[in-house]
C-alpha cells in the first residue's frame, strides 16, 4: 500500500506538488477538504494546470473549471461537459470511472507517462487527482495536469499541439487510499 510520502514522491512537476501539498494541508484530519476550503491564491503555481470535476447523483460527472493553460491548449470552453462529451469511447468512460473512484473510494491518484493523440505520442506528462467534498453532501475531484511536448523532428523545437485534439495520458498509476484504515 502506498503512503502519502511515497505518493508525493511520484509527483515531480512543481504544479502537481503544490496542489498535493496544499490539498494535504486542507485535510486537517479529514479524509478530504471541502470545496469551500480551496482558495486559488494559495496554489498560484498550480492554477494554470488545475481542473475540477463535480460528481453528483443527479448530474453525473461534469467539468467544473479548467486552468488557463488547459483552456488555451483546448481553445474552447469545456466547463459543464461530461468526460464522454470531451473524449471518444472508450476513453471518456475510463476517465469517468477513474474520477468516480477518486471521489467515492476516496483515494488520490497520480499518473506519470506518455501523452498520445490517437496513436501518436505527442509528449510526456503527469496528472494528480484529489477528492473534495462540497458543503451540500456532494463530491468532486480537483487535479492538475502537465504536458511536455516532444520536439518536432524537423526543427528541434517543442512540437505544436493541435488545440482541437483530445489527449490521453498512458502510464503508471499510483493510488493513495484515504478512507478509514487507510495509510
Amino acid at each position: 500500500m502506498t503512503d502519502a510520502d511515497d505518493f508525493r514522491a511520484k509527483l515531480q512537476a512543481p504544479p502537481l506538488l503544490k496542489l498535493f501539498d496544499y490539498w494535504q494541508s486542507l485535510r486537517v484530519g479529514r479524509t478530504m477538504p471541502l470545496w469551500s476550503d480551496i482558495k486559488p491564491e494559495n496554489m498560484a503555481i498550480a492554477l494554470p494546470h488545475v481542473w475540477a470535476w463535480r460528481v453528483s447523483e443527479a448530474d453525473g460527472v461534469r467539468l467544473r473549471l479548467v486552468g488557463e493553460s488547459i483552456y488555451q491548449a483546448m481553445s474552447r470552453d469545456l466547463r459543464g461537459k461530461t468526460p464522454e462529451e470531451l473524449h471518444p469511447y472508450p476513453t471518456g468512460a475510463q476517465i469517468r470511472d477513474r474520477l468516480l473512484k477518486v471521489a467515492r473510494l476516496p483515494a488520490a491518484n497520480a499518473t506519470v507517462g506518455d501523452i498520445f493523440h490517437d496513436a501518436e505520442q505527442i509528449g510526456t506528462g503527469a496528472r494528480v487527482s484529489l477528492p473534495y467534498a462540497d458543503g451540500n453532501g456532494g463530491l468532486g475531484v480537483i487535479g492538475a495536469s502537465v504536458l511536455v511536448p516532444l520536439p518536432d523532428p524537423a526543427t528541434g523545437q517543442p512540437r505544436l499541439v493541435n488545440p482541437k485534439a483530445f489527449f490521453v495520458l498512458r502510464g503508471e498509476e499510483t493510488w493513495l487510499p484515504l478512507g478509514p484504515g487507510a495509510a
